[in-house]
Parts: C-alpha cells; structure tokens; sequence
C-alpha cells in the first residue's frame, strides 16, 4: 500500500529545504554532550583527606595484604569521657587533575557522596518526566513550537548554571536541562524525518547525530583546557544560543498539519518546499484533495468523541487516551513493549559506558575522548548496514556483541586491555542506539510518532538515572560489575529484536489502523503460506507413498 504523504516528498526529493532542520538538528546535537554527561567533569570523583582539626587524630583503617589507610570520613577525639569517633566536616581534595570541581566545592564526599550521582542523574530525571509529556504537546501543538521552545530555554539554562552560588539551584538547573532534552532533540529529529523522503529517511536519520560525536571531542578538550568548573561552564554553552535565530526558517512538518487540518498552512509548505528544492508538485486543488484523503482516512481510526466532559477533564483525558494507544492493540502493544526494553537497555549500557572511565584505570580525558572516536565507526557504519541488512539484523549483531564484549571484562584485568573491551561494547551499543531509535522513528505511526519517542527516551531515561548509582555502588566492590552488568542486559536486548517487524523498504504508517491492519495481512499472509507449506508436504508424502 502506498502510503500518500510519502509520495509527495518523493516528489519533493531533498534539497535546501530539508538541509535548513538536518543542520540545525546537527548543529544541536553537538551541544547535548557537554550537558549530559556533565558529570564527568563537574562532578567526579575526587582522592580526598579529612582536614582534622588540632585536637583530633587520625583513624587507620585495616586492609588486605596488611596495609592500612586513613579513615577520610572519620577522626578520633580526646574528650572527658575517653577517646570519641567524630565525622569529619571538612576536606582536602587531590587538584592535580581538576582545579575545582563541584566535589570539592560543595565537598560531595562521605555523606554527601549520593550528592554525585544525583547531580547526573538529575539531568536524566528531567528526561524522564519531559518524555510523555513532550509528546503529547508534540503531536498536539506541532513539531516547530514544541522545537522552539525547548531549544530556547535549554540554551538560555545551560548558560546560566555558572552564576549558580549553591547546590540546590544547580540541580534545579540541571532538572530544567532534562525536561528540554527531549524536546530539543526527540522532536526536531521527528520533524527531519517527516519532512524526509522514505529514501532518505536512512542517511538522515543516521548522519544528523554525527555532530554529537563533534560535541565529546570538544566537551572533552575544553575540559582538559579549562580545569574551573564555573569557568567550564561559563565558555561552553555560549555557541548554543547561535541555534535559536535558525528556528525562524523552519517550517511545520506537512504530515503533522495535514492530519490536523491545517491544508492551507500544508499547502504553503508544500509550495516553499518544492521552490526551494526546485521540484515540481501537483496543483494546488490536486494537493489539497490529497491532504483531505489523508486526513480522512486517518480520522476514520480514531474513535468518536465523548460529550458531558468538562473543560477542565479535557486535557487530562485526552493525554491518558493518547498514552493509552501506544499498548491498547495487538500490533502495536507488541511494538511498543520491545521498544520500551532496548530503550531501556541502551540508555543505561550506553551511559553507563560513557561516565565510568575512572572505574577503568584510565585518564578520563583520554577515555572519554576515545569513546567519541568510537563513536565514530558506530555511527557511520550503520548506514550501510540498516540498508543491506535491514534495522531488525542489524540491532541484533550489535547487540551481541555489545553483551560478548563487556561480559569478557569479568576475565580481563584492569587496565588498557579491560579499557579497549569497553570501547568496543561502546561503539556497537552506540550503533545500537542510533539503530533502535530509526527502527522506532519508523515503527511508529504518524499520529502517535512522538508521544512514542517521547515514551521510549522517557523509559531510557529510567536506565540513565540509575546507572549511576549503580557504578558508585557496584563499582566500589567489583570494578568489572557494572560492565557485566551491561554485558547482560545487551545480551537480553538482542533476544527482544528477534519480536520486531524489519521496515527497510517499507512505507511509514500514518495511523495505528494502518498498522495493525498491514500486520494482520501480514499474519493471514504467512498462515496461508504455512497451508501451502503443508499442502505441498502431504503431495509429496502422497506421492511418494504410491
């Protein structure tokens, strides 16, 4: 079935246009890294002493082998009642790596040590909470508004999180980073993929998160350079603000004002469109004809509304039945679990791999350096594999051998050898995740594409708080732990693509009817293929019988 919407921007092709949100969306993914993975650098960890006072002494604390270390986070005390254990209140930090740090600054050691993980995990909390709730604002209110606005207050709170004087607002900064996240690349990614040809759609979905890998070589480099936090912070936000004049030149995606009824603004769309890519469109009658097919066929699988809601329910109940939508049939519940458990896995594999460079034995600008080169394989040899062996194989190959990679470092020691297994689990979880997120961008219908996004980073969010507790805690025991951890959920993530349709080749479904009514053809298709199967077995066994 040949999907309409699809055949106009065949006819379209890809000119300036569609370059006008591939760069933006390029240019915006180079400016996530420093801000997700923030805490790499702002908040690390740090050797550090209890600065004991003149009364106090030290407490030595017992290890294997017979050596013995002092207690950083307890001293003794002489009092009247004998000798008191008393927790330390201030510290000396080891500077010969970072000058200042928020660590040493808001000294996040002892019993505030919870304090850095949670200043990472805060970035992802914010995600977490934006991700259903940016898609319903997506699909409700278009792509470019939702766009824009994310893009704006992303940039605006990255550039002010230096002039911070404390903690609390800091991590209230970085939760308002979160909830943009989403917003500022989710979208803008779904509206580079709704303005793209289906031809198309592979390269740009791959190559428009190429700069991101721009964005770790620089987020590393600067930090090597600028050893200040508040410094850091202060000088590398700045470029992003450059993006927010560009949204002026964006336009609406045609197949989101098309299903909503905006045939005028489509129709203007359309026109500037094939002017700029100097292509040639029907008349303006014949298009708008098509766009009422389109959004007629589309309303035809979205059930009547209710009357005797009040006003105020409206909202609340239109974004529960939209949340809804995503498990209410077969097809499209199947869909939805799988994606939700890659999303899953990739994020906390994903990040995991990113922050734990210390638990390696390795420099951490070195290290996370390396991981953007490794970046680099994982993200371009991914085109050619999603178009000559398809998204669903693909995932599967890179998932394997995500989990073979990390599961070895049980068996290696700490050092390079340990550090080179984890860069290679990190470029083929990197390639899974740009894999995954295509696979999803074209799994999904039109009409719930980005509440569906916006659920599955929501659920990927979920791994990317916690992993980094999980490295400061299963770390602290078993350095390899959290690696193998990793290890296994990518093995588990390379069972669940075995459940996921292959889309290379196929037209993008415009509404949850179409799909579940081409998965039941589908399903009919191959149950009359098991009967003549079966039919053409018993022929042979007749024949052979006489």
């Amino acid at each position: 079935m040949v999907n309409k919407s699809d055949s106009l921007l065949d006819e379209l092709g890809c000119g300036k246009w569609n370059l006008i949100v591939i760069l933006l969306l390029g240019y915006w993914s180079a400016q996530i890294p420093s801000n997700s993975l923030g805490g790499t650098y702002l908040a690390p960890s740090l050797e550090h002493s209890c600065r004991i006072p003149d009364d106090g002494f030290p407490i030595f604390i017992e290890k294997e082998g017979n050596a013995t270390t002092v207690d950083a986070c307890w001293y003794n005390k002489n009092t009247s009642e004998g000798i008191e254990k008393v927790p330390c209140t201030e510290w000396d930090f080891d500077n010969s790596t970072f000058l200042t740090t928020l660590t040493s600054e808001f000294q996040m050691v002892c019993g505030k040590e919870y304090m850095r993980p949670t200043f990472q995990s805060m970035y992802f909390f914010g995600a977490l909470i934006a991700g259903p709730i940016i898609g319903f604002l997506s699909d409700r209110y278009g792509r470019k508004t939702v766009m824009a606005v994310g893009m704006t207050v992303y940039s605006i709170t990255a550039n002010i999180i230096c002039w911070l004087p404390n903690l609390p607002p800091i991590l209230a900064a970085r939760f308002i980073l979160g909830l943009m996240h989403p917003t500022s690349l989710a979208v803008p990614y779904t509206l580079a993929m709704e303005q793209s040809a289906p031809r198309h759609r592979a390269a740009v979905g791959i190559l428009t998160f190429l700069p991101w890998i721009i964005g770790y070589f620089t987020w590393a480099g600067q930090a090597y350079l600028v050893r200040e936090w508040r410094w850091l912070m202060l000088s590398v936000p700045i470029p992003s603000l450059l993006a927010i004049p560009v949204l002026w030149f964006v336009d609406e995606s045609p197949r989101w004002l098309i299903l909503k009824g905006y045939h005028d603004r489509a129709l203007k769309v359309f026109k500037r469109a094939a002017r700029l890519n100097k292509a040639k469109l029907p008349s303006d009658e014949e298009l708008l004809t098509l766009m009422k097919q389109i959004q007629t066929e589309d309303n035809k699988s979205k059930s009547q509304p209710q009357h005797g809601t009040s006003q105020f329910m409206k909202p609340l109940k239109s974004m529960g039945e939209d949340t809804i939508i995503l498990v209410r049939t077969p097809a499209m519940r199947c869909i939805t679990l799988c994606l939700y458990c890659l999303f899953l896995v990739c994020g906390t594999v994903y990040y995991g791999l990113s922050i734990s460079g210390g638990d390696l034995g390795t420099d951490p600008f070195i290290y996370l350096a390396l991981t953007g080169v490794m970046e680099i394989p994982g993200s371009t040899v991914t085109l050619p594999m999603i178009n000559i062996l398809g998204r669903k194989r693909s995932n599967i190959i890179c998932f394997l051998a995500t989990g073979v990679s990390l599961l070895l470092l049980t068996f290696i020691p700490k050092g390079w050898v340990a550090t080179a297994m984890a860069l290679v689990g990190k470029m083929t979880i990197s390639a899974s995740y740009q894999i995954v997120y295509f696979h999803a961008t074209e799994l999904f219908p039109t009409e719930v594409r980005v509440r569906g996004l916006g659920t599955c980073a929501m659920v990927s969010k979920t791994g990317s708080i916690t992993v980094p507790y999980i490295i400061n805690a299963l770390g602290a025991v078993y350095w390899w732990g959290p690696s193998v951890l990793s290890g296994a959920l990518s093995i588990l993530a390379c069972a669940v693509c075995f459940m996921l349709p292959e889309t290379l080749r196929a037209t993008l479904p415009d509404s949850v009817a179409a799909l579940e009514m081409t998965a039941l053809l589908q399903k009919r298709e191959k149950i009359r293929d098991k009967q003549k199967a079966a039919a053409k077995n018993q022929d042979e066994t007749a024949s052979f019988s006489t």
